[in-house]
């Protein structure tokens, strides 16, 4: 019996986890909603095709018990408020429960999983449901054997019911069956306490219970949704189903004995009718059909130690080659380092002997900060690559102007091509929607790449062009977009053409080993333009310049043309954010923290230095309102970390706990860094090294309502 209880438990967890599934689905199609409207033909098609697919109703629940359908039907869900607990804490449930809406009540088995928080015609939803047909659930869970007698129990962990095959409301009602098996005299107050310690503890097993009416009790915990399954049969039920199964297989047993010797006796008697001859043929037939069927299947095992050799050949061929690959990634990347470095070092040497000539020293200290530049970037490239190979990467979406982005991108790469005296042209086609959801960040930095190759190599006055052109698409969500980036510089040779997305492979020549880089740019932007869904493709002759196809669909997001652009006019009117503005600062580090004065200093801003996260607690506590006007946090501290530190000051009984922006300065600047900072209670994320105009930029949006996350050079 306590098989035929695991038995159903496991078809059950089989079950329910294909539901749990559906409804991951239905949040994952609504990923980036949180305004949620039940009635755009997007989210009604999809509707109506999943419960039509899955034979029941969609409802989304409040932390209160009322819910609403997928089609605007509002109800509520009668069941224990410990269920709704549940789901607040971030469990998966399953209950019988009781729908009350259009004056009418209806009983249906409800599945439910946390979600994020959606809101619908303004109220506040935390938990997708499906409420299935009660004899749906019947059917899954049907007993084949004890002639129909075998009665199927879910409990809670408070002896509750949450589903029974028993006909009667009161067994479908939050029922107690240790109360009810007490009140029957089938059980012992001993007994029951006993078993409510079991299903405490989620133990499996089967008693045998009751002086008068025998029966036996089976129980197996599902922890898919925190209830404990029971079954319950009479014990002479059980006997007589077990006294049928002896008597079959006592009848099966006599049946094939029987058969075995009617074998035998054929046998022996066509054996005794065959000749020696005949024996000798057929000995010499099998003999020779053995041969054959080894040979084959020597032959096939031949084979398969034919390619396992192949296969380890070309592994340890691959390895050589990756090993290779780094070996050279690291020669090149130890010169490229250096040469910065040197730069660097050579300089600061140069700074101390001319000390005393402003002019020089300006000079020197922009060249300082054009080396510091291209070392940030060799590090990020090597940190990007880490991610990207550990399958680490996080994506953060948001709505943008893709006439914008081509703005910001010329801003960018301006001087560059100033410098090297080189024309620049944006070329905008078919553009229908300029206003598109996605990854701003990584789109950035893939276009940063390709351009910046482009600047490196191609000839002094040569030509560059940034093509986006906005293609035909059925789909009324997405936007098709195609960006070209092209030029007329040195080309690629045909060979490195097949590796030149590999990582860690740099064209070899006498003019590009002259030009700077880590070999990690092109693999990069590879890896992030297929994991936000596109295509990139390159079209080259050495000596005839290059062409770069990206191919992406954006989702299409609503125009916020006219708000930006008075947002920008009241930027201006601001002017310098920074002056008379007073901040209380966490940096353990003496002398970040003496840059971070200074460069306030020069903004007309104040600033007070603490050491770690649990001085800055302290300050902000001690503080008066209006003492400080912002919060810059640093992350790595020691005694008390940045985000601990934010998380006390949103807890402290402090007038401005709740108020006060608070923005990280931190050296961690992946997107999951920046997600663990909002977490953490802060109002935006600002990277190191930190830049005076990054900084403004921030608290401009924060000021204005906004927040999120500013990288140093995007």
């Amino acid at each position: 019996m306590r098989a035929v209880v695991e038995q159903i438990q496991q078809t059950y967890d089989l079950q329910v986890s294909g539901y749990y599934s559906q409804l991951q689905l239905v949040e994952e199609f609504l990923l980036h909603e949180r305004e949620l409207s039940l009635e755009t033909d997007t989210n009604k098609s999809f509707f109506e095709a999943w419960e039509k697919e899955s034979e029941s109703t969609l409802i989304f629940l409040q932390e209160n018990g009322q819910a609403i359908s997928a089609g605007g039907t509002k109800m509520r869900i009668d069941m224990p408020s410990k269920f709704l607990l549940d789901l607040k804490n971030g469990y998966n449930i399953g209950k019988l429960v009781r729908l009350d809406y259009d004056q009418e009540k209806k009983d249906g088995y409800l599945v439910a999983i946390p979600c994020q928080e959606y809101t619908i015609n303004g109220e506040t939803y935390t938990a997708i449901g499906t409420v299935y047909d009660h004899s749906k659930l019947d059917s899954m869970l049907k007993l084949k054997g004890y002639d129909g007698k075998a009665y199927l129990f879910m409990l809670d962990y408070d002896g509750n019911i949450t589903y029974t095959n028993l006909s009667g409301d009161k067994y479908q009602r939050n029922y107690s069956l240790l109360k009810h098996l007490k009140g029957e005299q089938a059980i012992t107050e001993e007994e029951a306490d006993l078993f409510k310690k079991k299903f405490d503890n989620r133990e499996s097993g089967v008693a045998l219970l009751g002086k008068q009416n025998p029966y036996y009790l089976g129980y197996c915990p599902i922890e898919s949704n925190n209830t404990i399954l029971v079954c319950i049969v009479e014990k002479g039920v059980v006997d007589n189903v077990l006294m049928d199964y002896q008597k079959t297989v006592l009848f099966t047993t006599i049946l094939m004995a029987g058969f075995i010797l009617l074998l035998f006796a054929g046998l022996f008697y066509s054996i005794s009718r065959l000749s020696l001859a005949d024996q000798k043929a057929e000995y010499e037939k099998r003999n020779n059909d053995l041969h054959l069927q080894t040979m084959k299947e020597m032959e096939v095992v031949n084979q398969k130690l034919k390619k396992a050799k192949n296969a380890a050949t070309e592994a340890l061929q691959t390895a050589e080659n990756a090993n290779k690959a780094k070996t050279d990634f690291l020669s090149n990347m130890s010169h490229d380092i250096r040469t910065p470095m040197n730069a660097i070092i050579g300089i600061t040497s140069l700074i101390r002997h001319d000390a005393g000539d402003k002019a020089k020293v300006i000079e020197y200290a922009d060249k300082i900060d054009i080396s510091s530049q291209h070392l940030l970037g060799i590090i990020n490239d090597v940190l990007d690559m880490s991610k990207i190979e550990a399958g680490k990467t996080v994506f953060k979406y948001s709505d943008f102007s893709i006439l914008d982005f081509m703005q910001e991108l010329d801003t960018i790469f301006h001087s560059q091509i100033y410098e090297k005296q080189q024309t620049f042209t944006i070329i905008k086609e078919n553009i229908q929607h300029e206003w598109v959801n996605g990854d701003q960040v990584h789109l950035m930095q893939i276009f940063s790449n390709l351009l910046s190759n482009a600047i490196k190599y191609t000839q002094e006055g040569g030509k560059i062009q940034l093509l986006v052109e906005e293609c035909e698409t059925k789909s009324s969500v997405y936007a098709k977009y195609r960006f070209l980036v092209s030029d007329n510089g040195l080309g690629i040779s045909a060979d490195f053409k097949k590796t030149i997305f590999d990582p860690f492979t740099r064209a070899e020549s006498s003019v590009t080993n002259k030009i700077q880089g880590t070999g990690l740019g092109m693999a990069i932007t590879r890896n992030l333009v297929e994991a936000m869904g596109g295509t990139i493709d390159v079209e080259s002759e050495l000596g005839q310049g290059s062409c770069f196809e990206v191919l992406m669909d954006l989702k299409i997001a609503e125009d916020r043309t006219v708000a930006l652009a008075a947002q920008e006019e009241t930027d201006e009117q601001d002017g310098n954010i920074l002056q008379g503005m007073r901040f209380l600062c966490a940096e353990d580090n003496e002398l970040n923290a003496e840059i971070l004065t200074e460069l306030l200093k020069i903004e007309g801003a104040e600033c007070t230095i603490c050491e770690n996260g649990e001085e800055i607690l302290k300050a902000f506590e001690q503080s008066a309102p209006g003492d400080y006007d912002m919060i810059l946090m640093d992350i790595q501290m020691p005694v008390m970390n940045g985000y601990e530190a934010t998380k006390a000051i949103r807890r402290s009984s402090h007038e401005l706990a709740k108020k006060i922006p608070i923005i990280a300065m931190t050296a961690n600047a992946f997107s999951e860094d920046i997600q663990h900072s909002l977490a953490a209670g802060m109002n935006a994320h600002v990277s190191k090294p930190v830049e005076m105009k990054v900084l403004e930029k921030t608290i401009r949006s924060i000021k204005s309502g906004g927040g999120g996350y500013r990288t140093a050079g995007y």
